[in-house]
């Protein structure tokens, strides 16, 4: 089984150039846009003749010839000596197994290219010294953390292949009717993991109408979700927390500016801790400007400590976490702050892989799972996936990045989100 690549001017061109090269049994992997273009990555088996015809598209290549995968390093060890100058150790031993896994797939250049992108993302100019040891030592573990990352993304990858080939095993047990292939097609276009697709399956075939199966999957879907609506009385401390780019700090504004207009600008603080990214703290003042309350900045738990006992008459204090080193981060805030309530930020598009890095985390309770970006077009299925198998909550939703946009989100609500906008018509 091979990855490949198909570009189209859509979706619809996409797949009908996925099925004309490949046929309908192409395992779709991701979809996403690129350059103004719908990129799909397909897994697929390729026959003889359609990989010559793949090979003279190709443009011929102008590296050295490859060397036997036997002597080429693993590609973790790539990446670790690339990122953090480690030596890789290369394998010799002639009983290798030479089945070909995902990462030697991946090939010399491929890795090269990948490790550049990667460098130019985490790394600092070379010739520009860093202001202090603390930078060194964030961008070293900004650095260490895309590279679990990625690390997390490879091994869901394998999962999500071993999966497909023991659905195509079971294909007598999962067929569906004709009537009904659209909708199992429209899943797979929009990235739903394979797991959840087989459980999807099920509902289903008990349904000869799509309307039916649709209710059906969301009643499924959104009762195995717990959902809790935490601004019907929220008091206290409440850390918000998730990964950079998430939408924490507006999140942040959103629930200070709705306690605000309940209880008053005066009892409703913002606090930033120990976000030492440029222009973090001048977001914060600027969300809380639009939110109607007073921000405040620690750069250290006993700062913190100290602000806390001040603000200590306040119905509501929020503090807003860095989104480096979460999971430290947090366990630091907890002894500190035993009695403080964990919210989660997730993109509603975040990978299965990065979700579960955070669910899964035996050190932290989560007390709700809050969802950012949950737009029109965007299929949450890899969080709907995760909180089937976790007692985590959600309990809020934004779509637009505006300090007001924000509604309580139930499981059928989500599920629902995911079903309503599902791309059935290009089939």
């Amino acid at each position: 089984m091979q990855l490949q690549r198909v570009l189209a001017e859509d979706t619809r061109r996409a797949m009908e150039k996925v099925i004309h090269l490949y046929g309908e049994d192409a395992l779709v992997v991701s979809n996403n846009r690129a350059k103004d273009q719908t990129e799909i990555i397909v897994a697929v088996d390729i026959a003889p003749d359609t990989e010559k015809t793949l090979s003279e598209m190709q443009a011929p290549c102008r590296e050295a010839p490859r060397i036997a995968l036997g002597d080429m390093p693993n590609f973790e060890e790539v990446m670790e000596s690339e990122i953090f100058k480690t030596v890789p150790t290369v394998s010799h031993d002639p009983g290798r197994n030479k089945s070909l896994d995902l990462d030697e797939n991946l090939g010399p250049a491929l890795i090269e290219e990948f490790m550049q992108e990667l460098k130019q993302t985490v790394a600092k100019d070379e010739n520009q010294p860093l202001a202090n040891s603390l930078g060194e030592e964030r961008d070293q573990l900004k650095a260490r953390e895309i590279v679990d990352l990625v690390r997390q993304e490879l091994a869901v990858m394998r999962n999500e292949f071993k999966m497909a080939q023991q659905l195509d095993a079971w294909s007598g047990t999962h067929a569906v009717a004709d009537e009904m292939r659209p909708l199992i097609d429209a899943f797979n276009e929009t990235g739903m993991p394979v797991s959840l697709r087989a459980l999807v399956t099920d509902t289903v075939n008990q349904n000869t109408d799509m309307t039916a199966a649709l209710s059906d999957i969301a009643n499924m879907l959104g009762g195995a979700i717990k959902h809790i609506d935490i601004m019907q009385n929220i008091q206290g401390v409440h850390l918000i927390a998730g990964s950079s780019g998430a939408g924490k700090t507006l999140m942040a504004g959103r629930l200070a500016k709705q306690a605000a207009l309940n209880y008053g600008d005066l009892d409703v603080a913002l606090v930033s801790y120990n976000d030492s990214r440029f222009g973090a703290w001048n977001q914060t003042q600027l969300i809380g400007a639009q939110a109607g309350i007073e921000t405040f900045r620690a750069s250290s738990p006993e700062m913190l400590e100290s602000l806390l006992q001040e603000l200590h008459s306040r119905k509501l204090i929020i503090i807003d976490t860095p989104g480096v080193d979460v999971e430290n981060q947090l366990s630091t805030l907890t002894t500190l702050l035993p009695e403080a309530h964990k919210h989660l930020v997730l993109a509603a598009d975040a990978s299965e892989s990065s979700v579960k890095r955070h669910l899964k985390s035996s050190d932290l309770q989560w007390d709700s799972v809050m969802l950012s970006r949950l737009e029109t077009g965007v299929y949450p299925w890899a969080v709907i996936n995760s909180l089937l198998n976790s007692d985590i909550p959600v309990s809020i939703g934004a779509a637009e990045p505006s300090i007001i946009d924000m509604a309580p989100l139930t499981g059928h609500a989500l599920a629902q989100q995911a079903l309503s906008h599902l791309p059935i018509s290009f089939v």
